[in-house]
């Protein structure tokens, strides 16, 4: 996933003992439920939006006439 790299990160310094605080791991373990979230949310404004777009350039092209 695109998390890997912050999740091997956290591993290597955890192999040099810094350890980071509970809420991190917590975070990092939300972190792709989230973005997929994120990215649904993004379709459904791109499927509300599409139609506003379509009729604010058919008007533009009406005027550009």
């Amino acid at each position: 996933s695109m998390f890997e790299p912050l999740k091997e990160m956290v591993a290597l310094l955890s192999t040099y003992k810094e350890q980071l605080p509970e809420e991190i791991h917590l975070q990092l373990q939300d972190l792709p439920k989230r973005w997929d979230n994120t990215k649904k949310l993004c379709q459904r404004v791109k499927q509300n939006v599409a139609p506003l777009q379509a009729n604010e350039a058919k008007l533009l092209s009406r005027k550009c006439q």
